[in-house]
């Protein structure tokens, strides 16, 4: 937003958002491990964030993301 911009919500804008906000309320379901079947940790360091992935292949050898995390890294005060 920009000093004297009129701000325009149109229909388009409220159809992103509404389509945003339902993602965001009904988040992906992850899966639970499978015994026996090895798992697969995906790990992203940058200097100010981590995130990291376990996935599992299911039955049809598709990767199945099981938990996943990032976190902000904030430096000292």
């Amino acid at each position: 937003m920009k000093k004297d911009v009129p701000f325009v919500w149109d229909k388009a804008c409220h159809n992103a958002f509404e389509s945003i906000r339902k993602y965001l309320a009904n988040p992906p379901i992850l899966g639970a491990p499978m015994a026996g079947k090895p798992l697969i940790l995906y790990i992203a360091a940058q200097k100010c964030s981590l995130r990291a992935l376990l996935a599992q292949e299911n039955e049809e050898n598709k990767e199945k993301t099981l938990y996943y995390l990032s976190q902000t890294l904030t430096g000292p005060n």
